[in-house]
């Protein structure tokens, strides 16, 4: 989630953008030169970054990309961007509007694991954790890996770590640093519960942080496209993973998650139109959103609302 670390890392980066606008020249000695490329994918089509290396013993350009005329990014954890969204939800969708007020949750786009502090890498690797799990047995799994290789933030429960059925969870504990994940074997991961492809994942994530090519200061400046496509190169993340990244922890306001299951159904429900196996499509839900634009988050927040209350007839 966002949290008051990450205003303050938005803050502090905004400080620091006219500085890092124009592109820096940087003498090397290295004779290899990495380029990352990340090409914009057609609707509907999954995002790629391409990398190449080229040989170079020269003095080495590194192109700084100017930042995005909006940053630093409206967030949803900001109470007049909320009340923004709501009004305009309100006026340009009046049905959703009726909706809305008769909804007595009020909308708030975090997750029960997410804490005050957590950074995008803790997010991301949470989210690995958590992917195909019903959220109990995904949270075991998360707990028996922090015991393992996290610490305890008051080191005087510590002798609660042995003691089973007590009262720790995952608030508890520090999580291992990337640095740390990227170590540990893949083998050693599986026994606290992931499988093969799951701890793979989890390392890759790691070291994706541990070496620089993704951090905080980094997401916190790239637009949502850009985001997505960092995002869905590293194995083991895809487009729904990364759209829920963009709203529960960058708070981005337009994401509109396309492949989530309730949010197609109540879309349809709400606008009228048939749901099928190949109905309606990424194009289609992107037409029938542009109304709620550009606070799509918050109409998909309510859109899960509404598929709890869609029965099976309806």
């Amino acid at each position: 989630m966002t949290t008051r670390r990450s205003a303050r890392l938005v803050a502090k980066t905004a400080e620091t953008t006219a500085a890092a606008l124009p592109a820096l020249k940087v003498a090397t000695k290295a004779s290899k030169v990495t380029k990352e490329r990340i090409r914009k994918p057609k609707a509907g089509k999954s995002d790629v970054v391409a990398i190449s290396s080229t040989a170079s013993t020269s003095t080495t350009t590194v192109a700084v990309a100017a930042v995005p005329a909006s940053f630093p990014f409206p967030s949803l954890s900001t109470p007049q961007v909320m009340e923004d969204a709501l009004r305009h939800l309100k006026s340009a969708d009046p049905k959703l509007g009726k909706f809305i007020d008769k909804t007595a949750e009020q909308c708030v786009l975090s997750l029960d694991r997410d804490q005050d502090g957590h950074t995008s890498y803790i997010s991301l690797s949470q989210s690995i954790i958590y992917q195909q799990l019903a959220g109990k047995a995904a949270a075991a799994i998360l707990l028996r890996f922090l015991k393992q290789y996290g610490r305890l933030k008051d080191e005087s429960k510590a002798e609660l770590l042995t003691v089973d059925g007590a009262n720790l969870d995952s608030g508890d504990f520090v999580f291992p640093t990337p640095e740390q994940v990227a170590a540990i074997d893949t083998e050693e991961l599986k026994n606290v519960g992931l499988g093969q492809r799951k701890a793979e994942y989890l390392k890759e994530v790691a070291r994706k942080f541990n070496d620089g090519t993704l951090s905080d200061e980094k997401l916190a400046r790239m637009s949502d496209s850009e985001v997505a496509a960092a995002l869905v190169a590293i194995r083991g993340i895809g487009p729904w993973t990364a759209d829920m990244f963009l709203m529960f922890h960058l708070k981005r306001t337009n994401i509109l998650p396309t492949l989530d299951l309730a949010v197609r159904k109540a879309m349809c429900h709400h606008f009228g139109v048939p749901f099928g196996k190949k109905t309606p499509t990424h194009e289609h839900m992107v037409e029938m959103g542009q109304i709620w634009e550009p606070y799509r988050s918050v109409a998909t927040w309510y859109m899960w609302k509404l598929s709890g209350t869609i029965t099976q007839k309806s």
